[in-house]
């Protein structure tokens, strides 16, 4: 997808998405633990003002994360 693609769905989403497609890019790159993980979930539910919904959206993200781990 070229640039102007990816900047037209990123228009399109709501924080939410926002958030949780951010948190997914970002931890790509990251190898985190249960722990990490849980904790990560927590402390982005606690966000509050404008970046609450997008906050909850990364924290889906890693309590989705969180989830799977455990099943391993």
């Amino acid at each position: 997808m070229s640039d102007k693609g990816i900047n037209d769905a990123l228009n399109i989403m709501t924080d939410f998405e926002r958030g949780y497609y951010y948190a997914k890019q970002r931890n790509e790159e990251l190898a985190n633990t249960l722990p990490e993980l849980l904790e990560l979930a927590e402390v982005f539910t606690e966000v509050k003002g404008e970046n609450a919904e997008l906050a909850r959206g990364m924290a889906a993200y890693y309590a989705e994360q969180a989830r799977m781990a455990r099943k391993k």
